[in-house]
């Protein structure tokens, strides 16, 4: 499922309250977007599900459909999150330490 009409007028005022889920292959997220500067991140599905916590985040406006969600949890690991809006396809880099890697998933979005 995709952002529908929202893909060609994203603001970062267009998705404050609102949530998204990340489907990865294994494991699935829920990310409440609560204010301009932060976000709740919770684990719904995969190891440790029920694992929650509250970022300060970083967003940009890529192109007409494609956004940027940047923040860093308490451990340390960094997340830069791609979200296409128009058809849900979600690339993540993520960088702990020296180590970098990338997840690829789809997203939901559910306005508020």
């Amino acid at each position: 499922m995709s952002g529908g009409g929202m893909a060609s007028n994203v603001t970062h005022e267009r998705i404050l309250g609102t949530s998204f889920q990340f489907i990865y292959s294994d494991e699935i997220y829920r990310i409440d977007i609560i204010s301009e500067k932060r976000l709740r991140w919770t684990r719904v599905a995969g190891d440790n599900a029920g694992q929650s916590d509250e970022e300060t985040y970083v967003f940009d406006v890529l192109s007409p459909e494609t956004i940027l969600l940047t923040w860093i949890e308490a451990d340390g690991l960094g997340l830069s999150n791609v979200l296409n809006l128009r058809d849900g396809t979600l690339i993540t880099h993520a960088n702990h330490g020296r180590e970098v890697f990338q997840n690829k998933g789809q997203h939901s979005l559910d306005v508020a």
